[in-house]
């Protein structure tokens, strides 16, 4: 009974647990939707921004002169302006006429070279001006032969148009092909500068064709000049601060290099002569000696054109001005005038005498007057000499011994004896070394 009953008890045990293990499904949870922001973008590099460009170098003018005084004087320790860096390459010219470009500033004052005479027949001498390769670059001087028989060599050329500079390089010239300046509204391709380069001054000067100014003058000076004049022309001037130097043509093929008070520092007019040959206009006595700096590599760069980009550049290097011609404030400068001759043709040599043999003058005593008698004086030894009387050496004596007075009625003029010629000199030293002996 005890078995029983404990058995009933476990088996209620077990349903309780059976039933207490059954667990009711629990309801969904409620699913709540929220809107979540995007992910941020991944970080970006960001160059920092470029440094502030400094601004344009600015020219000041002078002051007034004072009232009275004409023209601009400078100070005392002041007679030309000193020029940045320059950098000097060899180029080498096409053979043919390049695109002009359009450049936005003037190009430098000149610099100074010797040619030196032609090395052979047919050279030309190429070179020595401002040419355009992302920035005004000097293309060194230099000597040489045409690419091909019957080229010839042809200037570069700069004109000013209302501010702009019209280039166009050096370049050979096929024979029977003739320069053709870019005419006034033909569309010009503007140039860019090099990364880094401020750019200048514009050009100061009337409109049209021009060359640069001579060294040590102001930058943006032009002078108007023809076309196909070489830009060493203005080698020899002095230098100018204002605009108003102008290339005229001369007598002989030479040209006329002017300049009025107003545009000289030295506050007095120009004028003069200049050659037209480019060496033998190169070779001119600078008044400011501003010596182009010698290339640092032979191998000669390509001439610039828009399509095809800069070239690789050496470092600029300074220069030095040197006043070749010292002058004081307020005085003239030494005009340089050039031998005018004609081109092609050596300057002509003046003719000196040969030692012995002096000019004749029909109309001068002749040379024995008033001299002792000697072998080779048309006379005997111990006998007058002809032409004279009375005295040996007398003056003014006539045939027969007979004085000048006797027959003018008039005393004899005191004539001072002329000095013997070199060649009389000569020789009488060796005829009194003969009589000694």
């Amino acid at each position: 009974m005890k078995r029983l009953l404990a058995y009933a008890l476990t088996l209620s045990a077990c349903a309780l647990l059976l039933a207490a293990c059954i667990v009711q499904p629990a309801p969904p949870p409620q699913v709540i939707y929220r809107q979540y922001a995007p992910p941020p973008p991944p970080p970006q590099y960001a160059p920092p921004p470029p440094p502030p460009a400094a601004p344009p170098p600015q020219y000041f003018p002078p002051p007034p002169p004072p009232p009275g005084q004409d023209g601009y004087a400078p100070p005392a320790d002041v007679s030309y302006v000193a020029p940045p860096p320059v950098v000097s390459v060899y180029v080498d010219p096409p053979m043919a006429q390049p695109e002009p470009i359009g450049v936005p500033w003037a190009p430098p004052p000149m610099l100074v070279e010797d040619p030196g005479p032609p090395p052979y027949y047919g050279a030309a001498w190429t070179g020595g001006y401002w040419v355009w390769d992302g920035q005004w670059v000097w293309a060194h001087g230099r000597w040489m032969g045409p690419p091909m028989v019957g080229y010839a060599w042809t200037h570069p050329y700069y004109e000013n148009r209302a501010g702009v500079v019209v280039f166009i390089p050096g370049f050979w010239r096929a024979p029977g092909v003739a320069f053709v300046a870019p005419a006034v509204g033909v569309a010009v391709v503007m140039v860019s500068a090099r990364p880094g380069i401020v750019m200048g001054p514009r050009p100061e000067g009337p409109n049209g064709c021009f060359v640069p100014p001579p060294p040590g003058s102001r930058p943006g000076m032009i002078v108007a000049a023809p076309v196909g004049t070489s830009p060493a022309v203005v080698t020899g001037a002095p230098p100018v601060v204002r605009p108003g130097m102008q290339i005229r043509p001369g007598e002989n093929g030479n040209f006329r290099v002017e300049a009025p008070p107003s545009a000289m520092a030295s506050g007095q007019a120009f004028s003069g002569s200049a050659p037209a040959q480019a060496h033998l206009a190169a070779a001119q006595a600078p008044v400011v000696h501003v010596a182009a700096p010698q290339p640092l590599s032979q191998a000669p760069i390509r001439s610039f054109t828009p399509k095809g980009g800069f070239s690789a550049l050496p470092p600029a290097r300074p220069v030095t001005p040197v006043l070749a011609s010292p002058q004081r404030p307020g005085e003239a400068p030494v005009p340089r005038n050039f031998p005018s001759q004609p081109q092609g043709q050596a300057p002509t040599q003046p003719q000196v005498p040969q030692r012995g043999n002096p000019p004749q003058n029909l109309n001068a005593a002749p040379a024995n007057a008033g001299q002792p008698n000697r072998p080779g004086n048309g006379a005997a030894p111990g006998q007058p000499a002809r032409g004279q009387g009375g005295q040996p050496g007398q003056p003014g004596a006539l045939p027969g011994g007979q004085p000048a007075a006797q027959v003018n009625g008039h005393p004899p003029a005191k004539v001072p004896p002329k000095a013997p010629p070199k060649g009389e000199r000569e020789e009488r030293e060796h005829d009194k070394d003969h009589e000694r002996r």
